[in-house]
Parts: structure tokens; sequence; C-alpha cells
């Protein structure tokens, strides 16, 4: 599955998300700031991991959502590959729980996903 590809799967799965001509706007997983990106490129929003790779967590869709580059790029940075998560193991649980909730909290079918999208589309 391509990176454009997933992303799609995240926005369909998300309730923040609607898409508008060629982009999806929504609200970012981390900050909860508005977002918005290209439904073609993926351009203007990153893949969030919300158990990074590097320590096992993997693109299923309950792991993973959409945010802007300096939130991810932040939480990398910051958390994801620093000491300061080996030095405050309880704060980076708790951040991973506060994003694992946020992802459940935003969390709908994908088959309610395509009636977002194609509101003209009728549900059997």
């Amino acid at each position: 599955m391509s990176t454009v590809q997933l992303m799609t799967r995240i926005a369909e799965t998300d309730v923040t998300f609607t898409l508008q001509k060629h982009d999806w706007i929504a609200k970012c997983l981390i900050c909860g700031g508005p977002l918005r990106f290209d439904a073609h490129t993926g351009e203007g929003a990153d893949i969030e991991h919300i158990q990074p790779r590097s320590l096992g967590g993997t693109n299923d869709l309950h792991n993973v959502g959409i945010t802007h580059r300096k939130c991810n790029g932040e939480k990398g940075l910051r958390w994801d590959g620093h000491r300061r998560r080996r030095a405050e193991p309880d704060r980076y649980q708790a951040l991973i729980g506060r994003l694992r909730a946020e992802r459940e909290r935003r969390w709908r079918d994908p088959i309610r996903s395509h009636a977002a999208r194609h509101p003209e589309a009728k549900l059997a």
C-alpha cells in the first residue's frame, strides 16, 4: 500500500475528516489543530505511528493517524527515539495512551466513511 493510500484509509476511518474536492480536511491527531492534505499526493500532512515502528508499531489503522508534519517531527525527536522516552517512561506511556484514546474516540467504520465521502450513495 502506498503512503497516499494509507493516508486515505486513515482519513476514511477518522470522524474529523471530510473530503472537499481534492483535499481531506480535519484535525491533527496530536495537537487538534486544523489540517488539510491533498487527497492525490498526500502533501500537507504526515502519518503518525502512535506506537512507533522502531518500537514494534505497525500500519494497523488503530495505530496510525494523520498529523501536521511539525507535530509528528516533534514527537519523533522528543520522544520516540530519544533518551527522554527512556528517562521518563511514565510520561511517554501517558502520551501514547492519550494518542491511542484520541484515535479510538475518532474511529468510524470504513463503510460509513464511504458514505461520508459520497453522501449521494445509499447504504444497503
